[in-house]
């Protein structure tokens, strides 16, 4: 069995011990066997047996994402790739999270270059804690107390074998791209004070730091747990970043504070009433001349009703509930109703998405040509 490529070390990464990484290797190429092998005859199934049963009972072959769906589920081959799908995200969380409990607590870096402050006093959004997204146990805001990484060190090994490592070894490939992209764009804006929301365990956060090293980097995010992690890796990585616990929705921080407003892969988990309160967050925080820029998922082609079904998989089987909504939403017309004048939407290659020989071509996520901008201006 090919094993899976070393993720790049740092303190507080809960690689654990040989039979850890056995696990960890079984479940990346289990997952990798799912999404590569098996994917594609969802579509030989779809093409020459279950269209036709539809066609049977309905009079004509299904032509929506949900006649699709309607089709597929009553197929024994389709009801046996889907467990195999969702036992292999299963299997994931099972490998990861032993290493991450014997890990235990970890002590907080002294003389640190950043900072890190939590506040019990917030209460995150209803969407964040009523699921485990992704089917991670215990979910974003699993906390045992003073010192538990716990979460963070959980959905930081996780993420890493679900995207098979294609996301680079610190897990910051979105984050490097989009820090290329704005300064692409705005080769000569140089913000003296970055927001980064929904942080994590500061993937994303971590590159805008490298990217403008004058800038005084702050990443927020409702778990502490996660927070601890991001912390600790930060400084292991000898990155200066100030990790504060904060709602999105609501920051605290004062008006017109930050130059940068930005997240990475955030919106899609937010429900419609957050989303627009969180664009209304960042005008608020941006100082004049200011730029907003949220990266997330891309925007499958509705005139593809096939690719629509597959993406929506994510939300039907794996803890994804709010992803359906936000690929309706017309996210040029929310930000300029949070007071935004000038507003685009720009595609980031898919590049970043390293090819390699695990690459799951037949994934949604994997085929998506690039990652969704949202870019806007506050008045000078």
């Amino acid at each position: 069995m090919k094993r899976i490529a070393a993720q790049d070390a740092h303190a507080g990464l809960a690689m654990g011990g040989h039979d850890d990484r056995a696990r960890a290797d079984f479940a990346f190429a289990l997952r990798n066997r799912v999404t590569s092998a098996w994917m594609p005859g969802t579509r030989t199934v779809f093409d020459h047996r279950a269209a036709d049963a539809f066609a049977a009972r309905h009079g004509r072959r299904p032509q929506s994402p949900a006649e699709i769906r309607e089709a597929m589920d009553s197929d024994p081959w389709y009801r046996f790739y889907l467990s195999a799908r969702r036992a292999s995200q299963e299997t994931i969380w099972a490998a990861v999270i032993p290493p991450a409990e014997r890990l235990g607590r970890v002590a907080m870096p002294e003389g640190a270059k950043g900072s890190l402050r939590l506040d019990p006093r917030v209460r995150p959004p209803a969407y964040v804690g009523a699921i485990d997204i992704h089917c991670m146990p215990g979910g974003y805001l699993a906390d045992r107390g003073d010192g538990d990484t716990g979460a963070g060190a959980v959905y930081d090994r996780g993420v890493y074998l679900y995207m098979s490592g294609l996301m680079g070894g610190l897990n910051d490939a979105v984050g490097q791209l989009a820090v290329r992209f704005l300064k692409a764009r705005l080769p000569d804006f140089a913000p003296a004070r970055i927001l980064d929301m929904g942080c994590g365990v500061g993937h994303a956060t971590l590159p805008w730091a490298e990217g403008y090293p004058e800038a005084e980097v702050t990443g927020i995010d409702v778990g502490a747990a996660l927070l601890r992690h991001a912390h600790v890796r930060a400084e292991s990585l000898g990155v200066a970043v100030q990790f504060v616990q904060a709602d999105a929705e609501a920051t605290g921080f004062p008006d017109r504070h930050f130059d940068l407003v930005t997240s990475s892969i955030m919106l899609h988990e937010t429900s419609s009433r957050g989303l627009p309160a969180i664009l209304a967050e960042s005008r608020r925080l941006l100082a004049p001349g200011g730029v907003m820029l949220h990266v997330d998922q891309p925007r499958f082609d509705d005139d593809d009703p096939w690719a629509t079904f597959l993406q929506e998989n994510e939300t039907h089987y794996n803890n994804e509930p709010f992803w359906r909504r936000y690929r309706s939403l017309d996210l040029e017309a929310e930000a300029r109703a949070a007071g935004f004048g000038r507003v685009e939407l720009a595609t980031l290659s898919a590049d970043v998405v390293r090819q390699s020989q695990n690459n799951a071509a037949d994934d949604p996520k994997a085929r998506a040509r690039g990652f969704l901008a949202l870019l806007a201006f506050a008045d000078a």
